[in-house]
């Protein structure tokens, strides 16, 4: 222990001495050690980390690509016994008015089963769950409460608990307080204020049940069953239930039905996105190895001659070896040491800003226990990595060389040599596999960009308004009253030019799809009808957001609650449905209404994300079919349209003070956040993509300089006998690129195969795009090159007189 303590000394007054050196080597640690813990903290809180349920691996998502009613969600239930519990979800709007602590808001509401509580086994903290019979619309008035929104709404008042509050929407005025979920408890991919229970009139059946806003199913795993088993089982049960009920199942979303684990549903592809990003923040370790390991090779034949002396007056090789292995463990803890602040003051500044549609469960992200054990774990292996072949050559190899070749030139000299030439070449390899794979998620990203959304966000505000539904949903009078005197508040607010409205706002998933017969086709024989999504809009919304009219006339006020009920069809419906033909007269009957006569051919919005394409889209009238939830959508001349954020406030609460305004945010904002998460991956694959390309192109040049240092005798021999600058220059640089031109190489192959892992992640792009193979090996190449040629000049300029005289 003391000699090891001496040897820590030495280590630490080595680094004082040689501030330079230092500082190079514990800013290439930090980086990389601090890149891999951010990174791998992300994944143990987001992957890694268990659900904060009770025995979270016994919960599935049971046929997730399925939307349920109420019916065929207890139906599954029943006839999955491997099931212990299932608990439908659905997501609703809700309004808050006079109660708590400020004006009135809109409310995010998971609507569920009554079983939900017992099913993800989490109790309320206070008060109760919902009971069986509270699924009676009689009895369904009842809500439990989020504990971050008693907090913040009712100032956790516990009286609040079995009070009656004005909570709006979902068949119900008012609500009784029965229960506050426990703190921290949350759905990962979203926020919820309050619970309330599913409801339904009993006798009805899968058939005749209306209930499909059902979106997602949850399970618990009866103990000791797998998800095989319990998949297997559920698929059975589709197929019973579409043999009971063929018009309302078809055969594709038959062969769908299973089950998986619950958090690799909700995480979807992230969770698999993550993986490779550790993968790929784990090359930039390993470049930064291989360039420190370099580095103490070239510092190992500046102090071979020292260790030889060492080794004269007794030192033994195992002595040397162990004095090096400490000086590689304390510069790796000094390294990961800074790596830890570098980590916490990234995951400080991207944490705050992420939503759960760009990182699910981004707030159990941190520095916990598991990942402090991690960056340890690193920091031993790292300090292996670099550490350890350099401490080898000087306590056995470079001992030996130095003292047969009189420290130049012998067998040790040219060992290092042979081991830089590999080393580089395994940078270079690594760095194009690296930066091959930010490439294409960039280039993804950029087509994203570019892809055309259908219309014109630029200047336009969303402004989401949120209507008491029970108050406006059952008297379509009083709604389109109230939406008239909010757009003519709007249009007379100075700079804007346009205001139309949608019930749904585009770039997110939120949608209605209903089954509709369009003219001159058939009922499906045993298959329910196909479906379609459905908008509701204002006239004037096309021409605010820039869709194109294609054919026929647009909606106008005239298209009243008394008069011929009409609808427009997007070009991909009215091309799916008559092709070759004109759509305008044709007509549609949707989900078991009146016909709607098609009087018009809109453009194709991509309503769903820029990475989804357009599908079959029909859009109704606002005063046909009044809906109190619109997004008013406003077009704005002049400045910044968001500053007109508080006089649209004020247009809304002038129609109806009790009516909250959820959000206001420019149109292009909604549509550049639809496209957040690849653009995280993309700016964080870039960012290690850099990083990996800098440390590659820092080592050759390293590299390059001490091999001009270590043969600047024969380059100044070479000279003196009359060999012309141009040649030394060519011969220096023909040997540190055949290095480069190896790792060139291995990474090309190495890329074309790993590339294939992002395959899920890329739009528009393929994994072995050829383009991106070639732009990033060029200019690899070219980095490369230059890394080379400037200390290959310097070398080729020497003065043979001086070279010579320092013999």
């Amino acid at each position: 222990m003391e000699s090891l303590a001496k040897d820590v000394v030495r280590t630490l007054r080595d680094l004082r001495r040689n501030p330079g050196f230092a500082t190079v080597t514990l800013l290439t640690l930090a980086l990389g050690i601090g890149a891999n813990t951010a990174m791998f903290s992300v994944l143990e809180g987001v992957v890694l980390r268990p659900l904060p349920y009770h025995e979270p691996h016994r919960l599935v998502a049971v046929w997730p690509a399925m939307n349920f009613n109420v019916s065929l969600a207890d139906s599954v239930g029943s006839k999955a016994p491997t099931l212990e519990g299932v608990a439908g979800i659905a997501h609703w709007g809700l309004t808050l008015t006079g109660d708590g602590d400020g004006g009135a808001e809109s409310v995010r509401a998971a609507v569920v089963s009554t079983s939900y509580f017992d099913v993800v086994g989490v109790p309320p903290a206070r008060g109760r769950g919902f009971l069986p019979e509270e699924r009676d619309p009689e009895r369904s008035d009842v809500v439990v409460l989020s504990h971050g929104y008693w907090e913040r709404r009712f100032g956790a008042d516990p009286e609040v608990l079995g009070r009656r509050i004005r909570i709006e929407g979902y068949d119900k005025e008012s609500r009784q307080v029965i229960g506050i979920a426990s703190p921290g408890f949350q759905p990962p991919d979203r926020r919820v204020d309050v619970w309330i229970p599913l409801h339904l009139r009993s006798g009805h059946t899968v058939a005749t049940d209306s209930t499909w806003y059902v979106n997602e199913l949850v399970g618990r795993l009866a103990p000791g069953v797998t998800v095989e088993r319990a998949g297997a089982e559920v698929a059975r049960a589709a197929r019973t239930l579409q043999a009971e009920f063929p018009e309302r199942l078809d055969e594709e979303l038959v062969r769908l039905a299973t089950v998986t684990p619950l958090l690799d549903e909700l995480l979807g592809n992230a969770g698999g996105i993550l993986w490779i990003l550790l993968g790929a923040v784990g090359l930039v370790l390993v470049i930064a190895c291989a360039n420190l390991a370099n580095l103490l090779l070239a510092r190992g034949n500046a102090q071979a001659r020292d260790a030889a002396v060492r080794t004269a007056l007794g030192a033994t090789p195992a002595r040397l070896i162990r004095e090096h292995l400490t000086a590689s463990a304390v510069l790796a803890l000094l390294g990961a040491g800074l790596g830890l602040g570098l980590a916490q003051a990234t995951l400080s500044f991207l944490l705050p800003g992420l939503s759960p549609s760009q990182l699910p469960r981004a707030d159990q992200v941190g520095l916990s226990p598991g990942v402090l054990a991690f960056t340890a774990g690193l920091a031993v292996i790292s300090a292996l990595a670099f550490g350890l072949v350099p401490a080898l050559r000087i306590g056995i190899g470079g001992l030996r060389g130095t003292l047969e070749g009189g420290g130049r030139g012998g067998t040790g000299d040219r060992n290092t040599h042979r081991l830089n030439r590999v080393l580089v070449a395994v940078e270079t390899a690594l760095a194009v596999v690296l930066v091959i794979s930010a490439g294409l998620m960039l280039k993804s990203v950029w087509k994203l960009y570019r892809t055309d959304p259908g219309f014109d966000p630029r200047g336009v505000v969303a402004v989401e308004i949120a209507p008491p539904t029970t108050r406006y949903q059952s008297q379509g009078e009083v709604s389109r009253a109230f939406l008239a005197r909010v757009e003519e508040g709007m249009r007379a607010i100075p700079g804007v030019e346009a205001v139309g409205a949608i019930h749904l706002l585009p770039f997110t998933l939120s949608n209605w799809s209903f089954p509709y017969l369009a003219e001159g086709h058939t009922p499906p024989e045993n298959a329910p009808l196909p479906s379609a999504n459905f908008r509701i809009v204002t006239p004037e919304y096309f021409a605010t957001v820039g869709i194109p009219l294609l054919r026929g006339r647009g909606l106008t006020r005239a298209d009243g609650p008394g008069d011929l009920p009409v609808g427009l069809v997007n070009e991909a419906m009215g091309d799916l449905l008559w092709p070759g033909e004109d759509p305008v007269g044709k007509e549609i009957k949707v989900f078991g209404n009146e016909p709607v006569q098609v009087v018009g051919v809109v453009g194709n919005v991509r309503q769903h994300g820029m990475e989804r394409e357009p599908r079959p889209e029909m859009y109704r009238p606002f005063l046909q079919y009044s809906w109190p939830g619109v997004v008013m959508m406003v077009r704005a001349s002049g400045a910044d349209a968001t500053t007109l954020a508080p006089a649209l406030r004020r247009a809304v609460w002038a129609a109806d003070p009790d009516v909250p305004v959820p959000s206001i945010q420019p149109l292009d904002q909604v549509m550049a956040d639809s496209m957040a998460r690849p653009r995280l991956f993309a700016q964080l694959l870039g960012a290690f993509g850099l990083l990996g390309l800098l440390l590659g192109v820092v080592g050759i040049y390293g590299v390059m300089s001490y091999a001009m240092g270590a043969r600047l005798r024969e380059l100044g021999v070479r000279a003196a006998l009359g060999a012309e600058p141009g040649t030394l220059l060519r011969d220096a640089m023909a040997m540190g690129m055949v290095p480069v031109g190896v790792g060139l190489a291995l990474g090309g192959g190495g890329a074309w195969m790993a590339t294939r892992l992002l395959e899920g992640a890329l739009y528009g792009v393929p994994p072995r795009d050829p383009g991106t193979f070639l732009v990033v090996m060029a200019t690899l190449g070219a980095a490369a090159l230059l890394a080379n040629w400037i200390p290959a000049r310097r070398a080729s300029r020497v003065d043979p007189a001086e070279v010579l005289r320092s013999e």
